[in-house]
């Protein structure tokens, strides 16, 4: 741009220049030289005339730099909202066709945009094509599993318990890759008044009766009625990933807490657990999907690293955000923000 600005004020010093040289010359003389007492070089007076041409250059240049600059800052905008994920953010529709060095910018940006959307959009299309595929042959593992146990004897019943397992294993993980791949969309498939409230409540009790069996409790604390416009579905998926890897973290005889927050604008689900934390360097990175921090939060503990990653692509969805803190005292405290209806 800084470029851009030398050119803009070059043509208007020039524009200048080539008028005020334009006017002495054409400007009148007197005959047989100045009058006596005058100097022989007169001083150069503005008139009206060129006061006048002096405002025309000036709006000339102005019409340049903005015909110059706008299509570069549509750029520049389109450009924002391809980087923060919109991905049919484009250049060209705000800006009339242009045959110059800009207009070829203009193109190749569209391009560029154009190819790395159908790129996404082919990934996400083979994710979802693969999770489906591949539930068709784990229900034939698990029913072959079943015909086994039948006619097999007592020592295999471990090899089969241990399949059985690993089939469960990877028929959660196929569904919560579908539910990544669903929360992908830029709006939420429905858009209805849904009580967090109730959400929570439910959550709560379907991870709190799990959560027993190791002796471990979900607490829900004070919740006040709070509505957010959006995927009732998928906001309970979200709330019940991130309670359901509280749960699998915090130690046995310990609680899960669950909160409910709201303000003016905003509802806020608190989730804290008691277990070791995260590492600072990692909190960010918890969200992206696969990843799993190490020690205590690896694969052995039964994550796949996509629970948290769920629960953030749902919050954006519906306009929201989430973060996540070490708690003090121990423990990792999960908040989710939504927009109230």
């Amino acid at each position: 741009m800084r470029s851009l600005a030398v050119k803009i004020f070059l043509s208007f010093w020039l524009a200048q220049v080539v008028i005020l040289v334009g006017l002495e010359i054409m400007r009148p003389r007197t005959p047989g030289g100045p009058p006596p007492g005058q100097p022989s070089s007169p001083i150069f007076i503005p008139t009206p005339v060129v006061l006048a041409a002096l405002l025309v250059s000036a709006v000339v240049c102005f019409l340049l730099a903005r015909h110059l600059a706008s299509p570069l800052k549509r750029v520049r905008e389109a450009s924002g909202r391809l980087a923060a994920g919109d991905l049919n953010a484009r250049a060209g529709s705000l800006v009339r066709p242009r045959r110059d060095e800009i207009g070829d910018v203009i193109r190749d940006f569209d391009a560029m945009a154009e190819r790395l959307h159908l790129l996404v959009s082919s990934q996400k299309q083979l994710l979802s094509d693969i999770s489906h595929e591949l539930r068709s042959p784990l229900a034939r593992l698990q029913v072959a599993v079943e015909l086994a146990r039948r006619k097999a004897g007592p020592d295999a019943e471990k090899h089969l318990n241990r399949i059985e397992e690993e089939g469960t294993r990877l028929n959660e993980m196929i569904g919560q890759l579908l539910t990544l791949s669903r929360g992908d969309n830029d709006t939420p498939a429905i858009s209805e008044a849904a009580d967090v409230n109730q959400i929570v409540r439910q959550v709560a009790s379907d991870t709190g009766y799990e959560a027993r069996q190791t002796g471990r409790h979900v607490l829900l604390h004070d919740a006040s009625e709070a509505l957010v416009m959006g995927d009732a579905a998928l906001i309970a998926s979200a709330v019940e990933n991130v309670v359901r890897n509280a749960v699998r973290y915090t130690p046995a005889g310990s609680s899960v807490d669950i909160s409910l927050e709201t303000t003016r604008t905003s509802v806020c689900i608190v989730v804290r657990d008691y277990g070791p934390g995260v590492p600072p360097e990692d909190i960010e990175r918890i969200f992206l999907p696969f990843h799993r921090v190490g020690a205590s939060r690896d694969r052995a503990s039964g994550g796949a690293g996509l629970g948290l990653s769920i629960a953030a692509r749902a919050a954006k969805v519906h306009g929201g955000t989430i973060d996540a803190a070490n708690a003090p005292g121990g423990g990792l405290r999960v908040t989710i923000s939504l927009p109230r209806a």
